[in-house]
């Protein structure tokens, strides 16, 4: 059985901070500066009135006019998210980290010490605290949908879209429990619009496949369940299969987060900052991190650059050196380019190490083999370039109309693809 949390709207209640009085009225994440202009989040409110979250700006405000854009903060919905799984880490759960707000979790191991599901799930809720959703299923995508179905909270007794006998109740706690004997059924009920978040794919290539389902008159998962293995396969590839697999509840095992040891150092900055400011800051907390990685004999395999801003809100951005270092001037060479997008002068800066290498990166190759180097070290290199600029800032040149006397012909620019 695998245990499903979900804490709504982490991300639109953490950019809220204290007033989370305002989730009462029809309010909506902002769209990041860099990114395409569609909403985040949206409050119970602004849903009933139709707004839906990656929806477009301009058509979210003319369904509600009266919404209210609410300035994003990722700092702080990281750092509630890392509480989240350090929370369900503390009952003894092994967690595999899913999207903001959502963690899952094998139960068995845990039934052993807590005697009985109920009492898993429910200390599990008890130490997330009120307004977490809990479920339990045979799969993640059932335990996912039917925790988002829920409200279940410690001293809860009703549970909208629970089916009756398919409960679990401890000391007055209840939560959603799909037996395996339910699962076909349960799954084959849900419609497949719930795979758009679900599937390994882009959103927007998850949505392409959902809408063509549904233009098939494939409304739900039982529907898709029942299709063959290979008409799905070639009508819409490895994407359909993975969608098909879904429905019929065939998942891989849980894959916990490994332990880990943050790194992390951050500087106050007395006056709001940009500029030359910003670069001497980088200076100086790249020179304090490469201080403690070297000190401790291990290197920068990912890090991820957090911004406080000034007026309210933080801007973060995640970053990845070619191959694990510590050395501050590689470190200053790949974080300065990203921070030339930062919407507004910062107040704080921090840095943190999110992924661990060794202290020497260097490894030598038993076997000659140039060109799978050198394909190797091109797509480590396009990773990092886009970790810096962004997807934009990477193409290839590629030689159209070599005899063309208009220049624009002679060559195309298209979007790099590693190979």
């Amino acid at each position: 059985m695998v245990a499903c949390a979900i804490l709504p709207l982490m991300a639109l209640r953490a950019a809220l901070g204290d007033a989370q009085n305002r989730l009462l009225e029809p309010i909506a994440l902002a769209p990041q500066h860099d990114a395409a202009p569609r909403i985040g989040e949206v409050s119970e409110v602004a849903r009933d009135l139709g707004v839906r979250p990656g929806m477009g700006l301009g058509e979210a405000i003319d369904i509600c006019p009266g919404l209210s854009l609410v300035t994003p903060d990722p700092g702080r919905a990281e750092s509630v998210r890392e509480a989240v799984l350090v929370r369900l880490e503390g009952i003894g759960a092994e967690v595999e980290p899913g999207r903001h707000g959502e963690a899952f979790f094998s139960v068995g191991p845990l039934e052993r010490l807590y005697e009985s599901l109920d009492r898993v799930l429910a200390a599990a809720a008890g130490s997330l605290g009120p307004g977490a959703r809990i479920a339990a299923a045979p799969t993640r995508l059932a335990a996912y949908a039917a925790a988002r179905r829920s409200d279940a909270t410690p001293g809860g007794l009703s549970r909208e879209g629970s089916p009756p006998g398919d409960s679990s109740r401890d000391d007055g706690f209840c939560a959603p429990v799909i037996s395996p004997e339910r699962l076909p059924g349960y799954l084959g009920a849900l419609p497949v619009a719930i795979l758009t978040d679900r599937l390994s794919r882009p959103e927007a290539d998850n949505r392409r496949l959902v809408t063509s389902l549904v233009k098939l008159g494939v409304n739900h998962l039982g529907g898709l369940a029942d299709l063959p293995g290979d008409a799905v396969a070639d009508r819409f590839g490895p994407l359909g299969t993975e969608a098909r697999n879904l429905a019929l509840g065939l998942e891989g095992p849980i894959s916990p987060r490994p332990p880990r040891e943050w790194i992390a150092e951050s500087l106050e900055l007395p006056e709001v900052a940009s500029g030359s400011h910003l670069q001497s800051a980088v200076t100086i907390l790249t020179d304090r991190l490469a201080g403690r990685l070297a000190g401790l004999g291990v290197s920068a395999r990912s890090l991820t650059v957090e911004a406080r801003l000034s007026g309210g809100g933080s801007w973060t951005r995640d970053v990845a050196p070619r191959q694990p270092t510590s050395r501050a001037d590689l470190l200053r060479m790949i974080l300065l380019p990203g921070l030339e997008h930062l919407p507004r002068p910062a107040e704080q800066l921090k840095l943190r190490v999110t992924g661990l290498g060794p202290g020497d990166s260097e490894q030598t190759e038993l076997a000659d083999r140039p060109e799978q180097t050198r394909r190797r070290r091109l797509g480590e290199a396009a990773r990092q370039v886009r970790a810096a600029v962004g997807e934009a800032g990477l193409v290839r040149v590629l030689d159209a109309e070599a005899g063309s006397h208009l220049p624009e012909r002679r060559l195309l620019l298209t979007p790099y693809l590693e190979q």
